[in-house]
């Protein structure tokens, strides 16, 4: 078993000594007031997407004889906020429809449900959340299939202001992830990757600045599958990292640390090694904006040989206003994913190297919405030859609110 009751235990003890030092103002955060829409205690942001409106040359994204199909992509969606007293009750909520004119078994859609309530009692905030997700999506980079998945999550926690820039919060965590209902699910993906997390999370956040925040995560975890025991796993990570508010000359967040992941099968090599996620963005007068993003982290193979992957991706994405309510964008992404196997394993030393390039062209219609045509290329390169693809992806797409 992992430690997650000495988090708790910790956790308590911050709760009995946080109020001689708390500050006078909430434990909340509470981004309602940006929202479009304020019906007396209660704020909606609503959302509209229209994507991808045009081709797919390579439905499948297979080696050869490419599927090519016409297909959109629409995506409503609301942000909501409910003040009754001191209790904040927010949720999101996102609406997927995805349509292929030919391929009529890919046409699916997705729902992603997201709840949480906040009681705010000054020095210290108890919440509790609840998420759930039915997609047919591809689940991550290492999975074309689009497979039906289902997950469910659930998470209470404690956050405790400690000064005037100090803020603690603690939060237990269990998610549930199926890949078996219904004929669009997938046996060989529910054997190999059906699971249940637990998940301790401690955040340490000092305010430097108004704009920038300082913080520590550390987090404590077992992954246990349902059939595919031998993936079984135990696992902590520490990462520090800024978070920097939207009015910042740069906006976003950086988090750089260290995981530890111990498998519960000598058969299955551990993990120790550095992960990252970073998105950040630099924005010039709403002239001129740049984007970068760093993702690394282990995820989980459907491979029985090669129980696990390391995923490392970067990219970014430049946006220039030429003329009047006119932008130019190009974006551009590389992934690799390091499979490691059993031991001793044949292929341990597999990688597989995704590139994704893309440019695009959109105009401002008010201050809202945006309408745009898109042109993408992928790439996938293999030391397994069934894995290898390329293909097109051009469309049009009109937004609101995203």
């Amino acid at each position: 078993m992992l430690p997650i009751q000495r988090v708790f235990l910790i956790c308590g003890l911050i709760v009995l000594g946080g109020p001689a030092l708390a500050r006078a103002q909430g434990a909340v955060d509470d981004p309602s007031s940006a929202a479009r829409i304020h019906l007396g205690p209660l704020a909606v942001d609503p959302r509209f997407g229209l994507r991808n409106v045009g081709f797919d040359n390579n439905v499948f994204n297979a080696r050869s004889e490419p599927t090519r199909d016409f297909t959109f992509t629409l995506v409503p969606g609301a942000d909501t906020w409910l003040h009754v007293g001191r209790a904040l009750l927010s949720g999101r909520t996102t609406v997927e429809w995805n349509y292929f004119r030919d391929s009529v078994r890919e046409r699916s859609l997705n729902l992603n449900q997201e709840g949480r309530l906040d009681v705010d009692l000054t020095w210290f905030a108890p919440y509790v959340l609840g998420s759930y997700q039915r997609t047919r999506q591809r689940p991550n980079d290492e999975i074309d299939l689009r497979v039906l998945q289902k997950q469910t999550g659930r998470a209470a926690g404690l956050v405790v202001v400690v000064g005037p820039r100090l803020k603690l919060d603690f939060e237990a965590r269990e998610l549930t992830l199926d890949f078996s209902d219904s004929e669009f699910g997938s046996a060989a993906l529910a054997e190999a990757l059906n699971r249940t997390r637990a998940q301790g999370t401690l955040s340490v956040e000092f305010a430097l600045t108004p704009l920038t925040t300082m913080a520590v995560r550390s987090v404590v975890r077992e992954d246990r599958f349902e059939f595919s025991t031998l993936r079984d796993s135990d696992s902590w990570s520490v990462m520090p990292g800024f978070e920097f508010t939207p009015a910042a000359l740069i906006s976003g967040s950086a988090y750089v640390g260290m995981r530890e992941l111990t498998t519960r099968s000598a058969d299955v090599p551990d993990f120790s090694g550095i992960i990252a996620a970073v998105d950040l963005r630099y924005v010039v007068r709403d002239l001129f904006r740049v984007i970068a993003r760093v993702d690394r982290d282990v995820d989980y193979s459907f491979d029985p040989a090669q129980p696990f992957f390391v995923s490392t991706a970067a990219g970014g994405e430049v946006t220039q206003v030429v003329g009047l309510n006119w932008d130019v964008v190009v974006r551009t992404r590389r992934t690799t994913l390091d499979y490691e196997g059993f031991e001793p394993a044949p292929g341990s030393g597999r990688r597989d190297l995704i590139w994704s390039h893309g440019v695009g062209i959109g105009r401002r219609v008010g201050t809202e919405v945006r309408v745009g045509f898109d042109v993408d290329y992928i790439k996938r390169d293999s030391d397994r030859e069934i894995r290898v693809f390329d293909g097109f992806r051009f469309g049009g797409s009109v937004t609101y609110g995203y």
